[in-house]
């Protein structure tokens, strides 16, 4: 699977840095690994206290013609 994922490291007297792209793997924990490699590979933080890695948006899957609404359940075309 191909995913577009966002890596922001927070710190405790600095502003939080974000890292933004694309990767690929089998596996959604694959994914998120690879992800928060090419962060810190790219970002090089130092001293952050929390790490926040968001799968966006999934881009090897064809985009569904219906919407759910999963307030009640019904479908719409």
């Amino acid at each position: 699977m191909k995913v577009r994922y966002s890596v922001t490291f927070e710190f405790e007297l600095r502003p939080p840095v974000t890292h933004r792209g694309v990767v690929e793997a089998g596996q959604t924990h694959t994914c998120v690994s690879r992800a928060t490699k090419l962060a810190q590979k790219a970002l090089r933080p130092v001293n952050w206290t929390s790490c926040v890695c968001v799968l966006v948006e999934r881009l090897d899957q064809p985009v569904a013609d219906t919407v759910t609404d999963l307030t009640d359940g019904t479908v719409s075309a």
